[in-house]
């Protein structure tokens, strides 16, 4: 019995695998986390027997499991792109803003400014200016080695299936 062993493919029609027993395992491997041969069977008013041995035949476990993996793969990559997409944007927003704050800046008249808003803009300042550098540094606030960022955490998820057959 010839198999398809490339991952990317496992969860297509194989070569030689009849219609119905795809039709049965595209119905198994859709199930997702709800995965059973027993709810198939009820599903597709089919025998268990029947059920049973397509699926050792053609590896439906297997299958089942790598098709997981691609939809996770998939989700993974569209979670980075859209943290990506997100972060751009609000690249672009705040660039925007800071531009509009440093001409009403150079436009200020400093004799009309009270202690209380120069201390409000000095502390401020600071803080950005402290927030920069230790993020420039990989640092936190505390002046500690960073953690890993959700990004990160993100693209290196856990790619293991539970088994539900």
């Amino acid at each position: 019995m010839p198999k398809r062993t490339d991952p990317e493919v496992l969860w297509e029609h194989q070569p030689g695998e009849s219609a119905k027993a795809f039709e049965a395992f595209a119905a198994y491997r859709d199930m997702g986390a709800e995965r059973s041969l027993r709810k198939l069977t009820q599903q597709l008013h089919k025998n268990l027997t029947t059920i049973r041995d397509w699926s050792v035949k053609w590896n439906w476990q297997e299958r089942g499991r790598a098709y997981d993996r691609e939809l996770d793969r998939q989700a993974r990559e569209q979670a980075v792109r859209s943290v990506r997409q997100m972060t751009d944007r609000h690249i672009r927003i705040a660039m925007q803003l800071q531009a509009k704050a440093v001409r009403a800046l150079e436009n200020l008249d400093e004799a009309q400014l009270t202690p209380k808003m120069m201390l409000a803009f000095l502390t401020k300042a600071t803080e950005l200016e402290r927030m920069n550098r230790l993020s420039s540094a990989g640092l936190d606030e505390n002046g500690q080695k960073e953690a890993a960022s959700e990004v990160e955490i993100i693209i290196e998820g856990d790619d293991d299936v539970d088994d539900q057959s």
